[in-house]
């Protein structure tokens, strides 16, 4: 009987160990989902994302055709970033067609972005 109770303690703690590790691990690579709140006293129509390191936006227009951010409005970025990259730039477009650019942003530690004019940020992170 104690072999049983030992055996099942065993497994018990094998299965919390395993647990708490894919916690820790999946910790680790950060979350790239955030919170974008406009800020800029302008209409959004298009926010594009992309690693930093790359040439091209790899998300594009994340407000979806037709939609707009509106002064003040905020959206929540949920998206599934490619090898777990830790900076990323954002570009949005206004209504008016100027574009505005911040670069480098560490989404690993960013839970929430306030975009200004003039591409100042107010960034609240973990």
């Amino acid at each position: 009987m104690k072999k049983f109770r030992f055996a099942g303690l065993l497994i018990a703690a094998f299965v919390l160990t395993m647990a708490f590790a894919s916690v820790a691990m999946a910790g680790s690579c950060g979350s790239q989902n955030f919170v974008l709140e406009n800020g800029t006293g302008r209409v959004i129509t298009e926010i594009y994302l992309s690693p930093t390191h790359k040439n091209t936006w790899l998300y594009q227009d994340e407000l979806g055709k037709n939609q707009v951010l509106w002064p003040g409005q905020e959206i929540f970025l949920d998206f599934d970033p490619q090898d777990n990259v830790q900076y990323w730039d954002i570009k949005v477009v206004y209504d008016n067609g100027n574009e505005e650019y911040w670069y480098g942003l560490d989404l690993f530690r960013i839970y929430h972005i306030t975009i200004r004019p003039g591409t100042i940020a107010t960034i609240d992170t973990v």
